[in-house]
């Protein structure tokens, strides 16, 4: 019995050693109830050798989402306004018009 699971080990690992059985890891976990998550585009990821370059890399990332989260409220707030103005210009042209 020993001989035999022993035997097998070894074949595996054989096999393992010459390329013909390769393990990886899933290239996608998914654990809830929810809906899936979105695959992710990853043609524009940079390419990084050292640990320091892909924080780097990081790091200007979040830079330029804490800038677009910035602009996107800025635009929001001006059409916010935009959209006040018309009201009340609505509101002139009305009372002007009767």
């Amino acid at each position: 019995m020993k001989t035999t699971m022993l035997l097998v080990c070894a074949c595996l690992v054989g096999l393992m050693v010459a390329g013909c059985v390769t393990a990886r890891a899933p290239e996608k976990i998914y654990i809830g109830t929810g809906p899936t998550p979105e695959n992710v585009d990853s043609t524009r990821v940079p390419a990084t050798t050292t640990h320091e370059e892909a924080r780097a890399e990081l790091v200007k990332a979040y830079n330029q989402i804490r800038y677009l989260e910035h602009r996107n409220e800025r635009l929001s707030h001006k059409l916010r306004e935009a959209r006040q103005d018309r009201d009340e210009y609505k509101r002139k042209y009305k009372r002007l018009k009767g």
